[in-house]
């Protein structure tokens, strides 16, 4: 099949998609929308995240599936130029979600910007609170990550495969573990 063909059967399918958001968001609502967002092509994702309120800069790599959680639009996702994010991540959207620069995030990372224990007698104890989560310029993130809410992770830093980053992490640093520790200082840095 030629490039030509190809692309506008690619164009077919981002304009399906958005349709098809649009028509469940209006008649399901956004949570029906937004479970449907988990069946689109990857051609699809970057537009119908932008016109439902994200901000995605330019040269940006969204790998799809995609699971969005806690929202009623896409406002409080915001993402900078040449940003690459893996597949099956997760992101909790209760607070803001910043990813800067040149930021690599690896599949299955899940980002958490809440809690709430509600339901719960520990709720006297514990209270729902929210904050937000920062990704600084040129940071990676490693496979099944997990971000708790109020993290910074600086400019330089990574987080290894299967950490829990419960506090900011300083820029050119990497940390790893459960809940993750600093690992070592990148020399690049100094």
């Amino acid at each position: 099949m030629g490039l030509g063909l190809r692309k506008i059967i690619n164009q077919i399918n981002v304009r399906l998609d958005l349709a098809g958001f649009e028509i469940r968001n209006g008649v399901l609502g956004f949570d029906q929308a937004n479970a449907f967002l988990r069946r689109v092509g990857k051609n699809s994702i970057i537009p119908l995240l932008k016109k439902n309120g994200a901000v995605i800069g330019s040269n940006c790599d969204i790998e799809v599936p995609l699971i969005f959680h806690n929202c009623y639009d896409f406002k409080n996702f915001k993402i900078g130029n040449n940003v690459h994010i893996g597949k099956n991540c997760f992101f909790d959207l209760r607070d803001k979600i910043t990813i800067e620069d040149n930021v690599v995030i690896s599949m299955q990372t899940t980002f958490i910007t809440h809690f709430d224990l509600s339901k719960s007698g520990l709720s006297i104890e514990y209270p729902a609170a929210q904050k937000p989560v920062l990704i600084k310029n040129d940071s990676y993130i490693g496979a099944n990550v997990t971000i708790l809410m109020g993290v910074t992770m600086g400019n330089y830093s990574m987080a290894a495969a299967g950490a829990v980053v419960n506090c900011d992490v300083l820029p050119w640093t990497v940390v790893g573990g459960v809940p993750a520790k600093e690992i070592k200082k990148l020399k690049m840095g100094k």
